[in-house]
């Protein structure tokens, strides 16, 4: 996943602001096409969005389907995608849990990142080669700074 520095300090902003709750929102951008037969997230474009969870916000969240949709449209009109999402655990370290790998589609991007009293400790991001119902499929994403 590449994406610049200016638009990871923004998600940084929003899980900090968020906090103690979990924050949430997507990644829009376009995929990279390799020679090798890989691909690449490019986010170039992030978009807050409310966690309507209705349990404890501080250990889940959830997008609205019609905020999704709606991103995408968006999205979709100047040409971009919607590549996957960001959310924050406050009470963990930023790595996926069974519920977020249950919702992770296949070559989405899920960005994480671990926040505690309003500092963001560990930014990870994690993607699933194909969809499946096991979790041996997924892996961890490089993040590289985009310019």
């Amino acid at each position: 996943m590449q994406i610049s520095l200016k638009k990871l300090e923004l998600i940084k902003r929003y899980a900090r602001e968020a906090y103690p709750f979990e924050c949430c929102g997507i990644l829009v951008g376009m995929v990279e096409h390799h020679y090798d037969l890989t691909t690449e997230n490019i986010v170039l474009e992030v978009a807050p969005c409310q966690n309507i969870y209705h349990g404890d916000r501080r250990t889940g969240f959830e997008i609205s389907a019609f905020e999704m949709y709606e991103i995408a449209l968006a999205a979709h009109r100047v040409g971009l995608q919607v590549l996957g999402t960001y959310h924050s655990h406050t009470q963990t370290r930023a790595i996926p849990s069974a519920t977020d790998l249950d919702f992770l589609p296949a070559q989405h991007s899920l960005m994480i990142l671990a926040v505690s009293g309003r500092v963001v400790h560990e930014i990870r991001a994690f993607s699933r080669l194909r969809q499946s119902i096991g979790y041996d499929d997924v892996f961890e994403e490089q993040i590289r700074l985009r310019f």
